[in-house]
């Protein structure tokens, strides 16, 4: 049987693990978003017993999550967005993650945890609006009739060779029939 100890150190490994297993920051961070937002469901009870494993359950979760953020910002640190708009719902989420647990560390009265989230917050959140301001702005287009990737890319940034890029934000049937309405980089 594992100490708590040992238990704290394989919750607090795992994220790492998880982030090891790709050198890429954007699926790194689809793997740790799910694991930062893991919420128990506990039955209120008035027994010494039940509460103590209440106690214990919301603990190991607190621990869960905060491992993942912890992780997830590290993998925030090494990552290249596409475009501002993916900057921004990045920066949105992991605002919103950090912010709900801030406000479980503080009624758990854990006041410690509260500032080193809120540091790691305002940090992360830094990072992010430096990184929103070098990367394009989204705009959706629209034509008509629809055209081949490398005629679009040639039209809207003068260089064919971005056709991939446009495939890649479309997904379309067939790089030769691109949809009438997408969403592109503005440069």
């Amino acid at each position: 049987m594992a100490t708590a100890t040992e238990f704290a150190s394989a919750i607090t490994t795992l994220p790492e693990v998880l982030r090891g297993f790709s050198d890429d920051p954007k699926t790194q961070m689809a793997l740790l978003f799910p694991l930062c937002e893991y919420q128990v469901f506990i039955t209120e009870t008035v027994a010494p017993l039940g509460q103590a494993e209440n106690t214990l359950i919301k603990a190991t979760a607190s621990l869960c999550r905060r491992a993942a953020m912890a992780s997830l910002c590290k993998a925030i640190a090494n990552w290249q967005a596409d475009s501002w708009d993916e900057v921004l719902e990045v920066r949105r989420k992991v605002s919103s993650l950090l912010q709900s647990e801030i406000l479980i560390a503080t009624d758990d009265k854990n006041m410690e945890t509260v500032s080193a989230l809120r540091s790691l917050r305002v940090k992360v959140l830094e990072s992010l609006a430096n990184a929103a301001g070098e990367v394009p702005h989204l705009r959706t287009i629209t034509r008509s009739v629809s055209l081949p990737s490398l005629q679009l890319a040639q039209q809207l940034y003068t260089d064919g060779s971005r056709a991939s890029e446009l495939i890649k934000r479309a997904n379309p049937v067939h790089p030769a029939f691109m949809p009438t309405t997408l969403e592109v980089l503005s440069s």
